[in-house]
């Protein structure tokens, strides 16, 4: 009995535990409680799945407004290097390859790496002026917020993988503990309880089949008919 996705086995786990409070269960009890603990566990899983998650998620935010604050100084230190006499096509050209959109469109690492590179360039050369010193050094701040943002991304990628990993092997157990309890149901309808099977799973069922269900798309408005078009009479 495939429940599918995490939300689904839970939503299966809570109706057949709801169920099984309206009937004698002691025909399966055995099952029943090691079911109770699959399911549990993987309750425990996924939420330890959706803590990290939300994790990454607000560490990606962070990252993101810090690489706009760092594609903002690397607009302003090319502003400044126009100020000083370089060319406005690519004011970076005497300093490396890349024009400024190119290094914003740089990933992470590279964006950084190539920031400090950049603005270690333009701190070397004393013939500009102090704003264009001072927005180099503005860069190299931003890089470095960039570059501390960053780091927390990869260390809650690997416990959101990990943390998949160990709710998806609990699953296995929950998928191992719902067939047999499945199995002890039909088989306690030849001990005297027929209505066991169908009481604990009956919901499980329904949930299962709506969640397999497809939802109908909507049915575009069909357009008006063009009014007959209005012959003018002849005099």
């Amino acid at each position: 009995m495939a429940a599918g996705s995490p939300g689904n086995r839970l939503e299966t786990g809570t109706a057949i535990l709801a169920a099984a409070r309206e009937v004698d269960v002691r025909l399966v009890k055995t099952r029943l409680a090691k079911f109770e603990r699959a399911n549990q566990a993987y309750a425990d899983a996924q939420r330890r799945v959706e803590a990290a998650e939300s994790d990454l998620r607000a560490a990606q935010v962070l990252l993101g407004e810090r690489d706009v604050d760092q594609d903002e100084a690397v607009e302003a230190l090319a502003r400044a290097l126009v100020a000083d006499g370089h060319a406005r096509a690519n004011p970076f050209k005497v300093f490396g390859e890349l024009p400024p959109f190119a290094v914003m469109r740089l990933g992470f690492e590279d964006e950084i790496a190539e920031v400090r590179r950049l603005a270690s360039a333009v701190l070397r050369n004393k013939a500009l002026n102090k704003p264009t010193l001072r927005a180099a050094r503005a860069a190299v701040r931003a890089a470095e917020t960039v570059q501390r943002a960053l780091a927390p991304v990869a260390k809650l990628e690997k416990t959101v993988r990990e943390a998949r990993r160990t709710r998806d092997a609990i699953g296995q157990v929950w998928e191992s503990a719902v067939a047999a309890l499945k199995r002890g149901t039909r088989a306690a309808a030849d001990d005297g309880a027929p209505q066991l099977d169908a009481t604990l799973f009956k919901r499980a069922a329904r949930n299962s089949a709506r969640e397999g269900k497809p939802i109908p798309s909507p049915v575009p408005p069909q357009p008006e008919p063009a009014p007959a078009p209005v012959v003018a009479s002849r005099s």
